[in-house]
């Protein structure tokens, strides 16, 4: 599949950028996907969508939806209505003519109709204007209220058109925000716009620090309910629970094995924080870490057999890296006297984390290779919490106040291509970005 290039003029090369750097032989424009500036990206339309039927407001909300996504994977230009060449009249065709005299590489033109029963048909299409042709035609059909889904759905299927990767946009996270009662803590999961939010633990009490199974099915939880926070897993399907950890100590989640099988969490026992391996089959508690120092915040590596945490063990918070064997743990980071919060990527080959800088003492989020080496800070504004992946590896979400209140913010993972993401949803903080699940 070619994908769309920008250099300083439009060229026909043979050559294929992917977005994580892979290369492909085959016709088509080149985009410079290193390209931070929204004036050197090449221009895409979503006209007003086509329809007679229906609440027109509707229209412009999918509308509006694909040109937020679109947006926010920093290829493209969102080129507004000033100045088209043509007003669409059917999905399927386009004057070609007209769009390349603006500078236009794809058109995503769209229809929508209205049944008497709630439910809605979209009709969605990506024209490649350079080539002149229609590269995809896709129809969805459904109840109304997931209009805001089937639009996410289409953007993913033009990002992987494009790129040969996953895309972001139909995607949840899932996150602890306030509850009802003073003081109270629901944990929540929502589309990855702040949209569709729904709760999923909302007992009135204290819930923090969620992490869901890959499947979609056992959500891990920190709860105060027994009067110590202790960690949980619920099955979401069943609605069954049990309480693994228990007695004072606080115990919380920090990620799922990619094949849902084991949990690493940290626990505090004898008053010292310490790194485990829960095997929800076996049901046994596995020890990693023994030392003097705090250890926090477990990450799987998307092969399960090791861990990044944060430990003190050298007099500051360092990120670490073990395996489950019993090895000693490796210290990755050397730059700065605080780093903490780590994300092992799914593609394995980056750990995101907040750190901050010794020159000025600002917070931020970095990666690290998982051999220690190539720290970059990525931005992250001011005061950044925990950074967290897309589950293609390649987009990081953070919560800010650089807007002077916390909002979450979403960037590339090289940093680029930073958005304040939709004020929508909840106040809360992002504890994982999951791919969306049949629940």
């Amino acid at each position: 599949m070619p994908q769309w290039v920008l250099r300083c003029a439009w060229v026909l090369v043979v050559l294929l950028v992917g977005l994580c750097g892979g290369t492909r032989a085959q016709t088509g424009v080149v985009i410079d996907i290193e390209k931070d500036s929204d004036k050197d990206l090449p221009s895409l339309v979503v006209p007003a969508l086509l329809g007679e039927s229906g609440d027109p407001g509707l229209r412009q909300q999918i509308r509006g939806v694909l040109q937020q996504d679109m947006k926010y994977t920093g290829l493209f230009r969102i080129a507004e209505s000033t100045n088209y060449p043509e007003v669409p009249q059917t999905v399927e065709q386009l004057q070609y003519a007209g769009w390349i005299t603006l500078g236009v590489v794809a058109v995503i033109p769209g229809r929508l109709s209205m049944g008497g029963d709630g439910q809605l048909s979209l009709q969605l299409a990506l024209h490649d204007i350079l080539e002149q042709r229609m590269r995809i035609n896709n129809s969805f059909n459904g109840p109304t209220v997931r209009h805001r889904e089937m639009a996410h759905r289409f953007s993913d299927l033009v990002y992987r058109d494009l790129t040969g990767e996953a895309g972001p946009f139909d995607t949840e996270v899932l996150c602890a925000g306030p509850g009802k009662a003073k003081g109270s803590k629901d944990i929540i999961l929502m589309d990855y716009d702040g949209y569709g939010a729904r709760t999923l633990i909302a007992d009135g009490g204290l819930n923090l620090a969620p992490a869901l199974s890959p499947n979609g099915t056992f959500l891990a939880y920190t709860s105060y309910r027994s009067g110590n926070p202790n960690l949980y897993i619920k099955n979401l399907l069943t609605g069954a629970e049990e309480r693994i950890t228990s007695g004072a100590g606080l115990a919380m989640a920090g990620s799922w094995a990619p094949d849902g099988r084991a949990l690493a969490l940290s626990h505090t026992i004898d008053g010292n924080s310490e790194i485990f391996v829960y095997d929800t089959r076996s049901k046994q508690m596995k020890r990693i870490t023994n030392d003097w120092g705090i250890d926090v915040s477990p990450s799987f590596a998307p092969d399960a057999k090791r861990l990044a945490f944060v430990s003190d063990r050298s007099g500051s918070p360092q990120l670490y890296v073990t395996d489950l064997q019993g090895s000693a743990p490796v210290r990755l980071t050397y730059e700065g006297r605080y780093n903490t919060a780590p994300s092992w990527s799914p593609r394995g080959d980056a750990i995101a984390f907040v750190g901050r800088a010794d020159e000025d003492r600002s917070l931020g989020v970095y990666t690290i290779r998982p051999d220690g080496n190539d720290q970059v800070r990525l931005g992250g504004g001011s005061n950044p919490d925990a950074p967290i992946w897309a589950p293609n590896g390649h987009f990081v979400m953070y919560t800010s106040t650089q807007g002077g209140s916390r909002q979450r913010y979403m960037m590339r993972g090289t940093g680029q291509a930073n958005h304040l993401l939709p004020t929508s949803g909840p106040s809360c903080l992002a504890s994982q970005w999951v791919a969306r699940t049949a629940r």
